[in-house]
């Protein structure tokens, strides 16, 4: 099984010149308005002309068929193929219909249980006031070893301190430059 590393060297990639150069990137609005156009002359122009040769080989197949054809003398004719279709039309109405009046008014759907805090500490082997220190986190960086085990989590970012009283987020003034 072959080895793969990741280059570090940038000079060993093969990048095209015109990347992160800004001068190959003029006129974005152009390139935008051709894909814009192109796709409006493929549905405006091409589909409906796909849709009409379509229609059109539809009817001479069927013109063909029903028409000059000598009728059904195959195994298979229209009319089986129409009476299985209905039959398959009856099934599928008697099956909702059963389902409609086997579930009409039991909602089988609950809500989950809220996870708890000991138990949220005892999935990620944590203490339990770890797990209420990263909940008043905004932003946690986690850190896993190779067997998806938690080794340690670094908060980047704290919630903004609740009032008590109003339970409101109370915003800190910032000093003006």
């Amino acid at each position: 099984m072959p080895k793969y590393e990741m280059i570090q060297d940038e000079s060993q990639l093969e990048i095209p010149q015109y990347i992160d150069e800004p001068k190959y990137v003029r006129n974005k609005s152009a390139g935008y308005g051709l894909f814009f156009l192109g796709w409006l002359v493929w549905i405006w122009l091409f589909l409906p002309l796909i849709t009409l040769l379509l229609w059109w080989y539809e009817g001479y197949t069927v013109y063909h068929h029903l028409i000059i054809g000598n009728g059904p003398d195959g195994p298979i004719s229209l009319l089986h193929i129409a009476l299985a279709i209905d039959i398959f039309i009856l099934f599928l109405l008697v099956w909702a219909s059963y389902n409609w009046i086997r579930f009409r008014n039991k909602e089988r759907r609950h809500a989950p249980i809220p996870v708890t805090a000991e138990h949220m500490a005892k999935s990620f082997a944590l203490q339990v006031t770890d797990i209420e220190t990263l909940k008043q986190a905004k932003n946690v960086t986690l850190h896993y070893d190779e067997d998806g085990v938690l080794q340690q989590y670094a908060i980047n970012q704290t919630l903004p301190v609740a009032s008590v009283a109003t339970g409101l987020n109370q915003v800190q003034p910032q000093a003006e430059n």
